[in-house]
């Protein structure tokens, strides 16, 4: 036998309180009213905050993940310009008989290897360090390391951590939208169960199938067996594998 699920997401709160409150518009205009006007009232009014909810979440979420994007790809700037001037003034070094002097001035470890970074903060401190010992190193001496230049990582750093600020608040605003929908589930879940209460009992002198078919018309969608044989016009069937 088709069963029935109440509205699990809100994608499906949105779509049962959309067709419920759509019949139901529709049924005033020339037909048999089955969901009784203080409900309906509620179930209009909510449905369009919560509908509204949802989207600001959805908005929130993609800017959340664009945000993440962008600091992404500007940490991963800043890793490359910062490995690139690590080698250049190691294979400086090398090249000039440089003393192990100058590998301290850009954070180089005493054999010329790279330091290991493991988190954007520690590559944001790295970035900055970068640029004061190429100053430090041009104030004691010696020439300024190119490819990049200290300026050139300067736009990088600047820009990295700008977008690094910009996840936090994205974060932030997305959970504030999350839980504003959250404070709104339980009172559509409460409607939508009132509606079908409603439908069920105008409908209860009618066979099971023409039951399901004015309830599939307010918004509620059922689910089959693979083998079960599905109501005429159920557009909506929802197939699941058996239990045992």
């Amino acid at each position: 036998m088709p069963r029935y699920i109440a509205p699990n997401s809100d994608t499906t709160r949105i779509t049962f309180m959309s067709k419920a409150v759509e019949t139901a518009e529709t049924a005033q205009v020339g037909g048999t009213i089955r969901i009784p006007a203080d409900i309906l009232t509620q179930v209009t009014a909510h449905y369009a905050v919560f509908e509204t909810a949802v989207k600001a979440a959805q908005s929130a979420l993609e800017d959340r993940k664009e945000e993440t994007a962008e600091s992404t790809a500007a940490m991963d700037k800043l890793k490359m310009y910062t490995s690139h001037m690590w080698t250049a003034v190691y294979h400086r070094a090398l090249r000039e008989g440089q003393s192990a002097r100058i590998l301290g001035y850009y954070q180089l470890n005493s054999d010329g290897t790279q330091p290991t970074l493991t988190n954007r903060r520690q590559r944001l401190l790295m970035g900055k360090a970068l640029i004061v010992g190429d100053a430090e190193a041009v104030a004691a001496g010696y020439a300024p390391i190119g490819f990049p230049s200290a300026a050139e990582l300067q736009v990088v750093y600047d820009a990295a951590a700008a977008q690094v600020k910009d996840v936090p608040q994205a974060d932030a605003a997305y959970d504030e939208a999350q839980t504003a929908v959250a404070a709104l589930r339980p009172e559509a879940d409460r409607l939508i169960k009132e509606v079908r209460d409603a439908i069920v009992y105008s409908t209860r002198n009618m066979d099971a199938a023409s039951q399901r078919r004015v309830l599939r018309n307010h918004g509620a969608r059922y689910y089959y067996l693979p083998d079960e044989k599905v109501d005429d016009g159920d557009e909506t069937a929802v197939f699941e594998l058996g239990v045992g």
